[in-house]
């Protein structure tokens, strides 16, 4: 509620960001050939080798320069979870210096390596099951065993993306960790991230399921910008608190085996 103008123009601005990456792509795609449609939806009738030059470099250069604004804006919602209103400028602030760009944009690229493998192992036994699946249909089937294999299919499906979810929590605090430590090294933000969603995992997860049902009811892009500063804002609150749980933990065993070892 102190932050509500702020809190939208960020939202916006977020969302702008991927929508410009969007239309980029679109775009590449109608001057190289690859994109024929009537419409804006990503249907492409090929892939042309200068398109896919095309997306990679829009692709990787919008990756490269939004990881100061992806950061700023954890650090501006970590402040307002403190009660702190910070300016809508504040979230530009990684671009203030070379060495504050460069490491936005290495804690981003080391944050998205750590969950690369379960990417890689999850989908590629997805893409396997799928392929297995399909293979099997193809060859004729009753409608017992297509019941059944896809029930597989949507059981692994969701599997992936549980796994794939669990996996990519371990990076979510980083954002909010190097609000409160600019100075800290990379890979010891990073571990502490992986440390602190181990220990707080189901509070984590019981947190995103709780906002589930909102981001649903949600699809379209304007509700985005009032739901997700009250996620970011809600989620920081809870790392604060799960960081101040394990600060009082790790005190009071540090003070338990100080009396045992004084007795």
């Amino acid at each position: 509620m102190n932050c509500f103008a702020e809190s939208a123009f960020i939202s916006m601005l977020n969302i702008g960001l991927f929508f410009m990456t969007y239309l980029l792509v679109i775009l590449a795609g109608r001057l190289t050939g690859a994109h024929t449609a009537d419409s804006l939806f990503p249907i492409f009738s090929g892939c042309p080798p200068l398109f896919l030059i095309s997306l990679s470099v829009i692709v990787l250069t919008s990756y490269l320069v939004s990881a100061p604004i992806y950061y700023g804006t954890k650090w501006f919602f970590w402040q307002a979870a403190a009660g702190n209103t910070m300016p809508a400028s504040s979230v530009f602030a990684g671009y203030s210096s070379f060495e504050q760009f460069k490491l936005c944009i290495k804690l981003r690229v080391l944050s998205d390596m750590r969950r690369l493998p379960y990417i890689l192992i999850f989908g590629t036994a997805a893409f396997v099951e799928g392929f297995l699946a399909q293979e099997i249909l193809s060859v004729g089937s009753d409608t017992v065993t297509e019941i059944f294999i896809y029930t597989g299919l949507v059981l692994v499906a969701v599997g992936v993306i549980y796994m794939c979810f669990c996996a990519g929590l371990k990076c979510v605090p980083v954002g909010f960790l190097l609000a409160d430590n600019p100075d800290g090294m990379v890979s010891e933000m990073v571990e502490l991230s992986e440390s602190l969603v181990k220990r707080n995992m189901m509070d984590i997860i019981k947190l995103y399921i709780s906002f589930a049902g909102w981001f649903l009811s949600c699809l379209p892009a304007f509700p985005v910008i009032i739901l997700m500063p009250y996620f970011n804002v809600s989620l920081a609150i809870l790392l604060r608190d799960c960081i101040e749980k394990g600060k009082q933990t790790d005190s009071t065993e540090k003070a338990e085996k100080k009396e045992a070892a004084h007795v």
